[in-house]
């Protein structure tokens, strides 16, 4: 059968991928070992205990026989503790060796569903995906398998096959469409005056400046390409486009952005230099509002099998065709540490620094902000999200119009809930939510807000 991967044939992507099955030593289906039973030595079959009986399942579809597993199944079903799982992993099997390929892929969520701790069910999953070709949710299993591998040399086993998969398919797209309702759509202000303390007064705030809450429509596309040099360097480059227009508010606006990066491939990670650029767009006026570029140093380190550390650091040259005044630069470094669990559960912790010149000093300032991201698959087909993040900023000087010295802190918590077991056309329904509580030594700046997004995505 045809793995869609051109070059490399498909008998060697899946003698590869069960190889790596095998080295991550997935314990509760391990390979048959067991001599088979024929249809005339069924006395044997029925002497056996409940695990060996999976074990000569599982060889019999691996063998091309798998008329003699689906009759086997039907005529002593497994009834131990984890038959419906075991069930439903050799039901994927026996409709994968009949090229039943999306009926396999369903049999394999389904028991993912019930229990994501089933490595070498998911292991399988990733195979079958690589086969039809869906390589964005093959590889969003094979990184959990990579991170929650034994040891090291496993963990690059699976990263190496990761990387024969963007080697054979460079090109990889995305898109996304969402209508969703927000509390506070241009973060304004719940107040309706600001004290100035130099004039001793209290200034209203303008309406169009208070809090708004309406819909937002947002839409987009990505697309990255990567190319193996050799053994030690690759190139990616990757593009975007992203808008968002709102239904009753002149904030709409479209950015594209660009990135080149040349990677030095390690045993142990990777260091990249590149340069990355993006222009924003006025939907109203169809005018060039603002432009950035700049070098970015970005990185990876792999510390355990289980953990990873990632950094970037970015500094870019900002023009605002429309207000020259506010030309600047901004400088941001991010830092990330990341520790997978097991199969079905990660976490992230991270912190940044910008700093950022607006061209005018009580506009221009800087931020810290540091967060945490959980991620877990659950039962019954759900996967959850959730993060929290504080990010406070200092602006550099005195401002004239408040009458203060700017200083804000941000705190966002989300959560996303994705129902990994509804195949919609290759994608599954995602639903986020996001909370924003924004202080302020300004009542101006002072505001929180609720909003609520739903999208598809491959990352299931």
């Amino acid at each position: 059968m045809d793995s869609g991967f051109g070059p490399l044939p498909g008998k060697t992507l899946r003698a590869a991928i069960c190889a790596l099955s095998c080295l991550l030593a997935f314990a509760e289906l391990a390979p048959a070992v067991a001599q088979m039973p024929d249809h005339g030595n069924r006395a044997a079959y029925e002497a056996m205990d409940e695990s060996t009986r999976v074990k000569v399942l599982i060889q019999l579809c691996q063998t091309g026989q798998q008329d003699t597993a689906e009759a086997l199944l039907q005529a002593y079903p497994l009834t131990g503790s984890h038959a419906e799982n075991r069930t439903l992993f050799i039901e994927g099997l026996i409709l994968k060796a009949n090229g039943d390929l999306k009926g396999a892929v369903a049999k394999y969520r389904k028991a993912l569903a019930n229990d994501p701790g089933l490595t070498l069910v998911r292991s399988e999953l990733a195979n079958t995906l690589v086969t039809m070709d869906e390589t964005d949710s093959a590889k969003y299993h094979l990184n959990l398998l990579a991170g929650s591998a034994e040891t090291e040399e496993a963990a690059r086993g699976v990263r190496a096959f990761i990387d024969r998969i963007d080697a054979a398919k460079p090109y990889s797209f995305r898109a996304y469409a969402s209508i969703a309702p927000s509390s506070n759509i241009n973060s304004g202000s719940g107040h309706k005056t600001v004290y100035h303390p130099d004039a001793d007064i209290n200034m209203e705030i303008d309406d169009d400046t208070r809090q708004q809450a309406g819909y937002v429509v947002s839409a987009g596309v990505s697309g990255s390409y990567s190319k193996r040099l050799n053994n030690d360097f690759v190139l990616v480059a990757a593009g975007g486009i992203d808008t968002q227009v709102y239904d009753d508010l002149d904030l709409n606006w479209v950015t594209f952005s660009q990135s080149l990066e040349l990677r030095h491939l390690m045993s142990f990670g990777y260091l990249g230099l590149g340069a990355v650029a993006s222009e924003s767009l006025s939907v109203d006026d169809g005018k060039i509002a603002s432009t950035s570029y700049g070098p970015r140093l970005s990185g990876r380190l792999n510390l355990t099998a289980n953990d990873s550390l990632a950094m970037a650091t970015t500094y870019e040259f900002r023009d605002f065709d429309a207000d020259g005044n506010r030309d600047g630069s901004a400088w941001m470094t991010d830092v990330s540490w990341a520790h997978t669990f097991n199969a079905a559960t990660t976490g992230l912790l991270y912190g940044g620094v910008d700093f950022i010149d607006n061209g005018i000093d009580f506009q221009s300032y800087r931020t810290i902000a540091g967060g945490l991201q959980a991620y877990r698959e659950l039962s019954y087909g759900i996967s959850a999200s959730a993060g929290f993040e504080v990010r406070r900023t200092d602006f550099d000087e005195y401002n004239p119009g408040l009458g203060l010295t700017r200083q804000d802190t941000r705190y966002i918590a989300g959560l996303t809930l994705t129902k990994r077991d509804w195949n919609l056309f290759g994608f599954a329904p995602e639903l986020n939510y996001t909370y924003v509580r924004n202080t302020s030594n300004t009542n101006v700046y002072d505001y929180d807000s609720h909003s609520v997004d739903f999208r598809l995505t491959k990352d299931f």
